[in-house]
């Protein structure tokens, strides 16, 4: 009785022992698992950062061209207002001068050769 009972107990260990192995191994699958998952994470993060540098970088040197092209439309916008100011005061002076002096009249009222007409034309 004595041999049965120090048999079912070395079965009992037996099993106690495969059963804390098996958690064992179970429990280092796991593990493997769980570091392959944060690798992989990890991966995906930082092709996301890279990503999201870039972006930025991007972003960056979208607003410095737009800066630019601000800048460079306010000065055509000055430029083009100048012209348009000049333009009118020349043509406010020829029409002053058409209007008082008879000899620049005179002149204006003259036709303009064909051939002449033609350079002005095309």
């Amino acid at each position: 009785m004595i041999a049965k009972i120090k048999l079912a107990f070395a079965v009992l260990v037996s099993f106690a022992f495969l059963a804390l192995f098996g958690a064992a191994a179970w429990y280092r699958g796991d593990a493997i698992a769980a570091k392959a998952e944060t690798a992989r994470v990890q991966a995906n993060l930082d092709k996301a950062v890279d990503a999201n540098k870039v972006s930025a970088d991007t972003i960056d040197r979208m607003q410095k061209q737009d800066a630019l092209n601000d800048r460079i439309s306010a000065e055509l916008i000055q430029k083009l207002a100048a012209a348009n100011t000049a333009l009118t005061e020349k043509t406010t002076a020829r029409a002053d001068l058409k209007g008082n002096n008879e000899t620049v009249r005179s002149y204006l009222d003259t036709t303009v050769p064909d051939d002449l007409r033609r350079m002005y034309d095309h």
